[in-house]
């Protein structure tokens, strides 16, 4: 839902074969992606341009470092294999603080630009952000639970297999192993996504008290885990510890070519995040 109306998920450019390259894009593709969601005024566009352009400048300079200083204390714990469970959540944690950054930084020019919105604006944004919802639930809908597992194996085992450069018989079966004891989180985390859009459609709809938009904003954006409940977040804490322990064992599980060719992609994208980092102009 986060990938609605601010930037991307960064990390989808982040760890593709060459960040720099997909970096230097970014500006093009948040518009693309934002035109997808609503079509600004001239205005509008204009405080969206700022927004942006201070944004990127930002994010190079303050965050790109962020994650390569993150990534590279990783990859140092795991070319040591000293990887523990408390290691691997604070990684997680420090991963999600990245992100909450993000909404944190643009949210006070953001606002304004939401407040603007027309009805035929705010409707707009409301069905397509409704559209894929559906979309999702439909992509879910009718598989067995037997194909979901199918399905993260297949995902997990293509992952590990892009890092790795091989995955090996012992590492599926590793895979296949933490995703039988994950705990069934598909249907509450559909429940949580609608709820995040009838509580954004309602902000939406209550755009002109700025301060009630604000906080609701700042609710959805920087604080959502507020939003799922008690057992879906106590499942979510469970699957990502299951997940540190699977990161842990397949690291003990590995050769020397694999280990290889991790350190190898790794060092190569902390450099790239590294070198950005400093090519502000």
């Amino acid at each position: 839902m986060k990938k609605s109306f601010v930037p991307l998920l960064l990390v989808v450019f982040l760890v593709g074969c060459s960040t720099k390259f997909s970096y230097f894009f970014l500006d093009w593709a948040i518009e693309w992606r934002v035109e997808e969601y609503v079509t600004f005024d001239k205005q509008q566009q204009k405080q969206f341009d700022v927004l942006l352009e201070k944004f990127l400048i930002w994010h190079q300079k303050d965050e790109l470092l962020r994650y390569s200083q993150q990534l590279n204390s990783l990859s140092q714990a795991i070319q040591s294999q000293t990887v523990t469970p408390e290691l691997w959540q604070q990684q997680v944690t420090d991963a999600k603080a990245h992100w909450f950054r993000i909404f944190d930084f643009v949210l006070p020019d953001l606002l304004p630009i939401l407040a603007s919105l027309s009805d035929q604006q705010a409707r707009e944004l409301i069905e397509k952000l409704k559209e894929d919802n559906k979309e999702l639930n439909q992509k879910y809908a009718g598989k067995t639970p037997q194909q979901l597992l199918d399905d993260s194996n297949e995902k997990v085992i293509d992952n590990i297999d892009d890092w790795l450069g091989s995955v090996s018989p012992q590492q599926q079966a590793l895979v296949k192993q933490y995703n039988k004891q994950r705990l069934a989180t598909l249907d509450m985390w559909l429940e949580y996504r609608l709820d995040w859009l009838r509580q954004f459609q309602q902000a939406i709809e209550m755009r002109d008290d700025t301060e009630l938009l604000e906080q609701r904003m700042r609710l959805l954006m920087t604080s959502p885990d507020e939003l799922k409940s008690e057992v879906y977040q106590q499942h979510v804490d469970q699957n990502s510890r299951l997940f540190g322990q699977l990161v842990i064992d397949l690291n003990s599980s590995l050769s020397a070519k694999q280990r290889q060719h991790f350190t190898k992609k790794m060092d190569e994208l902390i450099t790239d995040l590294s070198d950005l980092s400093k090519e502000i102009k």
